[in-house]
């Protein structure tokens, strides 16, 4: 049995193990630091995706050229005026908290040594502050005015991408862009046999691959378990495997994963195992919503997803086992298995993601509901429709179903006139996903073009919208609302299927600009009419 410090997949302090992959990373690092071209990057990464090895790596090949000094910070304090004596420490010089940056620049350049490499690892505590981005800036300043002499990398997480895709930082739009991702199978591969000459077969290297995802934090942090167990390793992969997912990675790993995706990745993440298949490029707006490639990667460098072939798939069993265990989807949650019953198999041959299932499923238990207690939604006077109450009624109970359930839901205008539609709801999981809603009452104004209405009402963002159409007449609503409301609709539509479901009725689907349909459930709510 291998000792502790025989094991060479140690995981014990961040760059301790075994280095695999990464080689084409590192070449581009090294060279362009060595050159002093393009020699300032950013580098992103998940935890244990490897950037503290990388940073680690970088320092040793660099230090091998006697005409570099590279000088890695771990971890660089919170407080800017810190860190800049950090640095100034580093360089063997004494900090100025009045012109930082010109005290770096002439330390730099009074040491006669051709080039001076700053790596910086963790910069996420560093950069969430205002005085913490300026700051950043400011390196990237001095490394202008340097103009070769200098070289910078900073190692972060997903911070780091936001911070890019707010277009608030000069430093990373100027940098070189390097997003860490899980490990290849050849790299996995690699990982698993070389260290210890261990003949792992490939079916079980595939296996590991894909329940970790490549990911190298987990791989070898199962590797070293097995390593502990003793001979013979391959017997004990299995084992360790389980052991090491339940001990540490649902108690930690993946936890810190789960918060760091926030809401737009963790729906993202259901949205993907939810499709069941690889997304292709064209379908990424459609399952995922709008503007998802700097999602995209952070799934990636996270290691939980995998861009393969131009598809998008998701990765990491054992963290998809850690979700459905740790955090169901709301509709599993509830009782509503979306697989279940007739409009369960509806919504499953249409493939509606989890939020419009979710919604159609709320507008339905809401309809059904509707009827079973017509008389809240009757007044004491009149016949046939004239004893409904008015319109507001509809719209206000329905807004207050949805409420119930965990979506954003918003009123607009109710029936004031100003061209709106009724109600608006948003995934509270991600906002940027929204549904349109218009209600009417048979008979009513513009009832006939209710549907026109809808449609003219929804916005890009809009991923499918529901009409309810209110009546309490003695003739059956569908044949009706086809003719008159359908019937009125200029644009072509193609009716998809909702035999054997009450509610909705009836399912279309709308070409609209952009290529990308749109599909409209419609709900007939028809109360016991005066004869019944």
């Amino acid at each position: 049995m291998a000792s502790d410090l025989d094991n060479p997949y140690r995981t014990d302090y961040p760059g301790a193990g075994v280095f695999v992959g990464r080689r084409q990373e590192l070449d581009t690092l090294v060279r362009a630091l060595r050159s002093g071209r393009q020699s300032i990057a950013a580098v992103m990464g998940g935890r244990g995706m490897g950037k503290t090895s990388l940073a680690v790596k970088l320092e040793e090949e660099l230090s091998r050229d006697g005409t570099t000094a590279v000088h890695l910070i771990r971890r660089p304090a919170k407080a800017p005026e810190d860190f800049w004596a950090q640095v100034m420490e580093e360089l063997g010089a004494r900090p100025d908290r009045r012109a930082p940056v010109d005290a770096l620049v002439k330390a730099v350049r009074s040491r006669g040594i051709a080039r001076t490499v700053l790596l910086v690892d963790e910069v996420e505590a560093l950069i969430g502050t205002a005085e913490g981005r300026a700051l950043l800036d400011n390196l990237r300043i001095a490394w202008e005015k340097l103009a070769g002499w200098l070289g910078i990398v900073v190692f972060g997480g997903s911070a780091l991408r936001e911070l890019l895709s707010s277009d608030t930082s000069p430093f990373l739009r100027t940098a070189r862009w390097m997003p860490l991702r899980g490990l290849s199978l050849s790299e996995a591969a690699a990982l698993m046999r070389d260290p210890m000459g261990l003949s792992v077969p490939d079916d079980l290297v595939e296996v590991l691959w894909e329940q970790t995802g490549g990911h190298p934090l987990l791989l070898q942090a199962i590797l070293e378990r097995a390593v502990e167990l003793g001979p013979p390793y391959l017997s004990r992969l299995h084992r360790a495997m389980h052991e090491v997912a339940e001990e540490r990675f649902h108690s930690t790993i993946f936890p810190i994963w789960w918060d760091n995706l926030k809401e737009r990745g963790q729906g993202m993440v259901r949205a993907l195992a939810l499709h069941g298949r690889p997304v292709e490029a064209h379908e990424r707006v459609e399952v995922l919503g709008a503007l998802p490639a700097p999602w995209i990667e952070v799934l990636e460098t996270t290691g939980v997803a995998r861009v393969e072939s131009g598809a998008l798939l998701p990765r990491c069993a054992l963290f998809q086992t850690w979700i459905a265990r740790n955090h169901p989807a709301p509709v599993a949650a509830a009782g509503r298995g979306a697989s279940e019953g007739a409009l369960g198999g509806l919504l499953g041959r249409l493939g509606a993601r989890p939020f419009e299932r979710e919604v159609v499923e709320a507008v339905a238990q809401w309809a059904r509901t509707t009827v079973e207690y017509p008389s809240w939604s009757l007044r004491g006077k009149g016949a046939g429709n004239e004893r409904l109450l008015p319109e507001q009624h509809f719209q206000l109970s329905l807004l207050t179903a949805l409420c119930q359930h965990d979506f954003v839901v918003e009123a607009e205008g109710l029936s004031s006139g100003r061209g709106r539609s009724d109600i608006k709801v948003r995934d509270a999981r991600d906002s940027v996903r929204r549904a349109c809603m218009e209600v009417k009452l048979w008979g009513h104004t513009g009832y006939r073009e209710v549907v026109t209405q809808a449609l003219g009402y929804v916005v890009p963002e809009d991923e499918f919208a529901c009409v309810v159409m209110v009546d309490r007449q003695e003739r059956p609503l569908a044949v009706v609302y086809r003719d008159q409301c359908l019937g009125a609709v200029v644009s072509g539509f193609g009716v998809e299927e909702a035999e054997g479901i009450a509610y909705p009725a009836i399912v279309t689907r709308h070409e609209r600009a952009g290529g990308k349909g749109l599909r409209v459930y419609h709900f007939l709510v028809q109360l016991p009419g005066d004869g019944r």
